[in-house]
C-alpha cells in the first residue's frame, strides 16, 4: 500500500501525463487556449492550469475534454512497486 507521499506523487505522476496528452492534442488541432475554451466551455484558466500544472479535472469534465478530441479515457490499474521507487 502506498504511504500518503507516494500516493500524492503518484496522482501528480497521473495528471501530468493526461495533461501532456491534452496540449499535443491542442496543438495538433492548431488551437490556442482561448479556441479550445470556447470551443469546448470549459473556462481557458481551467484548461491553462490543466495543461501547465498538471491541475486535476473531475473525471466529467476530463470525459468531455476527451469526447471533444473524439478520443476516450482508458483507465488501467498497474502494479506500481517498481514505480514506486522513481516516484520518491
Amino acid at each position: 500500500m502506498l504511504n500518503k507521499k507516494q500516493h500524492k506523487a503518484c496522482f501528480k505522476r497521473t495528471f501530468n501525463e493526461l495533461s501532456e496528452q491534452v496540449w499535443h492534442l491542442r496543438r495538433n488541432k492548431r488551437l490556442s487556449l482561448t479556441e479550445l475554451s470556447i470551443q469546448s466551455q470549459i473556462p481557458s484558466h481551467h484548461l491553462e492550469a490543466f495543461e501547465n500544472k498538471g491541475y486535476p479535472f473531475n473525471l466529467g469534465t476530463l470525459a468531455y475534454l476527451a469526447s471533444f478530441y473524439d478520443k476516450r479515457i482508458k483507465i488501467e490499474l498497474v502494479d506500481i512497486e517498481e514505480d514506486i521507487k522513481s516516484l520518491v
